[in-house]
């Protein structure tokens, strides 16, 4: 008899190394004029003003993040080069 165990570790970390563990995931995120636009996976969006709006570019992972109380970000270096962001803390190692 063959038993199988599953394990599910629902504190695991799902957000790459200096990032907040509780950020929320984002589906997109643009510039509009002087404020950054993101779209949330659940499809909310945010203008974040990019003049008071911490935001820092991330080397590892594919997404973007936003902070839990929605005044930070964390971009994926394709998104900063999309957007064409300069001078961004690099977390993870240096940027492409």
């Amino acid at each position: 008899m063959a038993i199988g165990v599953f394990f599910f570790n629902s504190l695991g970390k799902s957000t790459p190394e200096g990032v907040d563990a509780d950020a929320i995931t984002l589906r997109s995120v643009t510039l509009s004029g002087d404020d950054y636009e993101v779209v949330t996976i659940e499809e909310e969006l945010y203008e974040l003003p990019i003049d008071s709006t911490p935001a820092h570019e991330i080397t590892e992972g594919s997404r973007d993040f936003l902070s839990r109380n929605r005044d930070e970000l964390w971009l994926t270096s394709d998104t900063v080069e999309r957007l064409g962001v300069e001078g961004l803390d690099v977390i993870g190692g240096e940027a492409e």
